[in-house]
């Protein structure tokens, strides 16, 4: 029996439709929405992200809240929040039935990988990257932002030049970035993020990595409003914990 032929890539029109490109591979898919890998002539390797152009995105388009345009205003909130994220390489445009947003390809492992593969007598080398994701919180909150869907899956460790004191740390899906007055409900919303998000894999964290991130996180929190400030967190991480129990 002969094997069946290979499938044609897949073709995209891009932003600048005269410059030659490979198709990798897709990424992720969910629907009609998905995320290409492709190695573009001239700018290397980039995520093309699609999203079907239906109603209910023709609607929340009317408000700045669909998805396309959440995932832009993000990557700039984040980086004017000195948050390292892919920056928009083309502006959003129309290609067909979908709307498609070019960003570089930011190559490395999620942290959630990173923390899974981990060996338990490693654990001191997590540390750092413990460090930097509270930092990564502290930063957002100071800039009175929220991440409402921050996962250790969406954070890509990426691989450091020498010389370099800190892990490099890149928030790749900023969709869920929003405007939060409140200090103290930022630091709890993302802080709960980060620790039920592993519950719910089956992957518990040391303690102590999740200390270290708390402590890099609360270090601009004024003193006399850390005790209140630990008893709202621990109140909310008790709900999340019960309601993934629920869920189950």
């Amino acid at each position: 029996m002969s094997e069946s032929p290979p499938a044609a890539p897949h073709h995209f029109s891009l932003f600048d439709d005269s410059v030659p490109y490979t198709t990798i591979r897709c990424l992720k898919e969910e629907d009609l929405r998905s995320v290409w890998l492709l190695d573009i002539e001239g700018r290397g390797l980039t995520t093309v992200k699609r999203w079907p152009v239906d109603w209910k995105l023709r609607w929340k388009s009317l408000f700045g809240q669909s998805q396309p345009q959440r995932q832009v205003t993000g990557a700039w909130r984040l980086l004017q929040a000195g948050v390292n994220t892919p920056q928009p390489a083309t502006p959003l445009y129309r290609s067909g039935p979908f709307y498609q947003l070019e960003m570089p390809y930011i190559e490395g492992t999620t942290v959630y990988e990173v923390f899974k593969a981990a060996a338990p007598e490693s654990k001191s080398e997590l540390y750092p990257i413990a460090r930097e994701l509270g930092a990564i919180v502290r930063r957002l909150a100071d800039a009175q932002l929220r991440h409402r869907d921050l996962k250790l899956e969406n954070i890509v460790l990426k691989p450091g030049e020498s010389g370099q004191s800190e892990p490099a740390l890149w928030l790749i899906d900023p969709v869920g970035i929003r405007c939060c007055a409140s200090q103290e409900k930022s630091l709890i919303c993302m802080l709960d993020r980060l620790a039920i998000q592993p519950l719910n894999e089956g992957l518990p964290l040391p303690r102590s990595l999740q200390v270290i991130c708390i402590r890099a996180a609360i270090e601009n929190l004024p003193r006399e409003q850390r005790r209140h400030f630990f008893s709202k967190l621990k109140n909310q991480l008790k709900h999340s914990t019960e309601q993934a129990g629920t869920a189950d």
